[in-house]
C-alpha cells in the first residue's frame, strides 16, 4: 500500500490511476535530465542503477520522475492479460507497482501510474522537462508527444532478438520459444509510432534461456528476470554515451552502442548460465561500477548476488 506520508492526487483527468509525490521533493540537482517509464522487476532494475548512478556521479543526470503500471486498476489499458503481467499473481503485482513507488519516492522522486495519453500528463512532461526518457517494461503505447519530447530520445528496453525479427509485441518470450532458439539478446531501441520497431541502438551479448538439460523453463518468469537482468549494464552504457556527447555540447539522440565491447566478460559469463526452472533462483546481475568515461574501462571486481 501507498505510504500515508505520500501526497495521492487522483484527477478524472487521469482516466486511471494516481500521481504519487513524497513528502519532500529532491531539488533539481543539475546534469542530465532522465525519466523513467517502467515496471516489475525489469523497470526496477534500471530504477535502482540510475539513483545508483546519481549517487556515485552526483551532478550528472537528475531523475526527475517515475511512471510506472497500474496493473491494480481494473480500468488500466496497460495490456494485462496479454503482457508478462499475466504471469504474476494479484499479489505479486500489487507489490510490484508498490514497490516502483516506494522507491522513487523514498529518494523523492514523484511517481505517476496513469494514463499518459491526456494532456493532464503532457503538462506534467513539461515539467519535468526531460532530455532523456528510459522505458523498461511499461504496459502502454507511447504517442509522439512523448518520443519526440526530450532532446536525447526515448529508448525502450525490449527482451528479444529484434535485429532477428524475433519477438516484437506483448509475447516476446513466447515467440522466443516458438522459434526454437536457446539463447535471446536484451534489445536497446528508439521509442517510435511503431511498437518495438524503432531503430536498433545497441543489442546486449546473449543469454541462454535453456536449462542445463537443454529444456525451456516451465516459468516464462525465468525469461522475465534473466534476460532484462543486463538492463543495468546497457543504461550504464546509455548514460555514459549521452553524457559524453553532452559534454562536448552535442545535445542529441545517440545512435549506436556497442554493448557487447563495454560489458566485461564476467558479466557475459553469467549471462550464459543456464537457466533455472525457479524465477527466484535466476542470478541477478548488480548495477556496474566502473567510470564515466568508458575508455577507462570497467573495475576488476565484479560482485553477483
Amino acid at each position: 500500500m501507498v505510504n500515508q506520508q505520500y501526497t495521492v492526487i487522483k484527477e478524472q483527468a487521469f482516466e486511471w490511476g494516481e500521481l504519487i509525490l513524497p513528502p519532500e521533493e529532491k531539488p533539481r540537482a543539475g546534469g542530465l535530465r532522465v525519466v523513467l517509464f517502467g515496471s516489475t522487476t525489469a523497470g526496477h532494475l534500471v530504477l535502482e542503477t540510475l539513483l545508483q548512478f546519481n549517487r556515485n556521479h552526483p551532478g550528472k543526470i537528475d531523475l526527475s520522475a517515475v511512471a510506472t503500471d497500474n496493473p491494480c486498476d481494473p480500468k488500466a489499458r496497460i495490456g494485462i492479460k496479454k503482457r508478462v503481467w499475466k504471469y504474476y499473481s494479484a499479489l505479486q503485482q500489487r507489490k510490484l507497482m508498490d514497490l516502483m513507488i516506494q522507491e522513487a519516492c523514498t529518494a523523492g522522486i514523484p511517481c505517476y501510474t496513469g494514463s499518459v495519453k491526456n494532456d493532464y500528463f503532457k503538462r506534467l512532461l513539461q515539467q519535468w522537462d526531460p532530455e532523456l526518457i528510459i522505458m523498461c517494461c511499461f504496459g502502454q503505447k507511447i504517442d509522439s508527444f512523448i518520443y519526440h519530447y526530450p532532446s536525447c530520445g526515448m529508448y525502450n528496453f525490449h527482451p528479444s532478438d529484434l535485429a532477428s525479427n524475433i519477438g516484437a509485441g506483448a509475447k516476446p518470450f513466447e515467440s522466443t520459444v516458438l522459434e526454437g532458439r536457446t539463447i535471446s539478446k536484451m534489445i536497446l531501441h528508439m521509442v517510435t509510432e511503431t511498437i518495438d520497431g524503432g531503430p536498433i541502438v545497441g543489442i546486449s551479448p546473449p543469454v541462454s534461456i535453456v536449462t542445463s538439460d537443454g529444456t525451456y523453463p516451465g516459468n516464462f518468469l525465468v525469461l522475465q528476470e534473466k534476460i532484462p537482468s543486463v538492463c543495468g549494464w546497457m543504461t550504464y552504457g546509455l548514460l555514459n554515451a549521452l553524457l559524453e556527447s553532452k559534454e562536448q555540447g552535442l545535445i542529441h539522440p545517440v545512435k549506436t552502442i556497442d554493448f557487447d565491447r563495454i560489458i566485461p566478460q564476467k558479466v557475459k559469463e553469467v549471462l550464459m548460465v543456464p537457466a533455472e526452472n525457479d524465477p527466484a533462483q535466476v542470478r541477478r546481475l548488480p548495477p556496474p561500477e566502473y567510470s564515466l568515461s568508458l575508455e577507462d574501462g570497467f573495475k576488476d571486481e565484479i560482485l553477483i548476488r
